[in-house]
C-alpha cells in the first residue's frame, strides 16, 4: 500500500467542514479520557447511514461524533466521541463489536474519491479500531475490496463510559509541511448488529493544520435552482423509477438511495453525476454493466435544459 502522506490535498471546494488541528508540546495523549483532550474544544460531524450499497441501513437514523485533533512532534492523533447506549466489546456468533474508523485520501492533488469507500482509480486509507481490541491499517478502492495492509504504526485505545465512546487513534507523520487534508469518519453499533457496510458516515471534512495561510473553503452547498421544482423533475425526468428519497412513494431499490445525498456529497460530485453518470460508478447490484472492462452506469446522462440540472441539484443538495 502507498504510505499515506500528510500534505496538502485538493480539490478543497469539495470538502464539508472544518476541523483545527492543535499543536502539543511531546505528543498527543494516548488516553482518550485525557484532560488534554477533554479540555479542547471539539468539531460536531454529522454521521449518516450507508444507504447505497448492500448491506444498506434504512434511510434513518442520523448521527454525529465529535472530533478532535492534535499534531505532536512527530505524531498526528484525532480524537472520537459519539453517544452509544451500551457497549459491546466481544465477537462470535451473532455477536458484533462497536467499531470506528477515519478515511484518508491517498492521492494527493487528485480529485476527492467517492465517500463510500473511494473508487476505482481514487483509493483510500483507513485506520480502523474496533472494541474487542483490534487496531489496523486498511486500504479500499470502492465498496467490497477492503484489505489490510501491513502495520504502519497506527495505535488506538477506546474507552465507554456513561454512555459514550471516547477514542483516540494517531499514527506517526512524515516531515512535510502542512495545511489541509481531507478525512472522514464512519462508526459502527455493535449492538445493533453494525458491520461491513451498516454503519454510519460522514462528508468529507478538512483537517486544518497549525499554520494553515486561511480557513478552510466550504463546499458550494447553495444552488441557483428550485429545490420545490427539482422534487417534481424527479418525476418527471424519471429518476423516481430507480432513486429513493424522501416523498417517493415507489422507494425503488434500482439506484443508490438519496435520501441523504446532500449531506454526504458535495454540489460538484452530483452535479458530475448528473453529467457523467459513469465515472464514478457506485458498485451496487445491478447499478451497472460490464463494456469492455469497464463500468458503465445504466443511468444515462441527464437531458434537459441547465435551469432543469439546477433545480434537480437544489433539490438533491436539501436532502439531508
Amino acid at each position: 500500500m502507498r504510505r499515506l502522506l500528510f500534505a496538502l490535498l485538493l480539490p478543497l471546494a469539495a470538502i464539508a467542514a472544518d476541523i483545527p488541528v492543535q499543536r502539543v508540546d511531546g505528543e498527543p495523549a494516548a488516553d482518550p479520557m485525557s484532560s488534554a483532550w477533554l479540555a479542547q474544544a471539539a468539531v460536531a460531524v454529522p454521521l449518516y447511514p450507508q444507504a447505497s450499497v448492500p448491506p444498506a441501513m434504512k434511510a434513518a437514523g442520523k448521527g454525529s461524533i465529535k472530533v478532535r485533533a492534535q499534531r505532536g512532534a512527530t505524531t498526528l492523533a484525532l480524537h472520537l466521541e459519539w453517544p452509544d447506549r451500551k457497549p459491546a466489546a466481544s465477537r462470535g456468533v451473532g455477536e458484533f463489536a462497536d467499531a470506528a474508523a477515519v478515511q484518508w485520501p491517498l492521492q494527493p492533488g487528485a480529485a476527492l474519491p467517492y465517500i463510500g469507500m473511494g473508487h476505482r482509480g481514487a483509493p483510500v486509507a483507513l485506520w480502523f479500531w474496533r472494541a474487542d481490541g483490534t487496531v489496523e491499517t486498511l486500504a479500499a478502492e470502492g465498496f467490497g475490496t477492503l484489505t489490510a495492509q501491513p502495520g504502519d504504526g497506527v495505535k488506538a485505545k477506546g474507552v465507554w463510559k456513561n454512555g459514550v465512546w471516547r477514542v483516540a487513534l494517531s499514527r506517526a507523520v512524515n516531515k512535510p509541511a502542512m495545511e489541509r487534508m481531507p478525512v472522514a469518519f464512519a462508526v459502527w453499533n455493535g449492538e445493533g448488529a453494525e458491520r461491513a457496510g451498516l454503519k454510519r458516515l460522514s462528508a468529507w471534512q478538512t483537517l486544518r493544520f497549525p499554520g494553515a495561510t486561511a480557513k478552510v473553503s466550504l463546499p458550494d452547498t447553495a444552488s441557483s435552482g428550485s429545490a420545490a421544482r427539482g422534487k417534481r423533475l424527479m418525476q418527471a425526468k424519471g429518476c423516481a423509477a430507480c432513486h429513493n428519497y424522501p416523498g417517493n412513494p415507489a422507494k425503488p431499490r434500482i439506484a443508490p438511495d438519496l435520501s441523504h445525498a446532500g449531506g454526504l456529497h458535495a454540489a460538484d460530485y452530483l452535479a458530475e453525476s448528473m453529467r457523467e453518470p459513469s465515472k464514478i460508478v457506485v458498485p451496487g447490484k445491478g447499478y451497472f454493466t460490464e463494456q469492455g472492462g469497464r463500468r458503465v452506469s445504466i443511468m444515462p446522462p441527464f437531458e434537459g435544459s441547465e435551469a432543469e440540472r439546477d433545480d434537480l441539484l437544489a433539490f438533491l443538495l436539501s436532502l439531508r
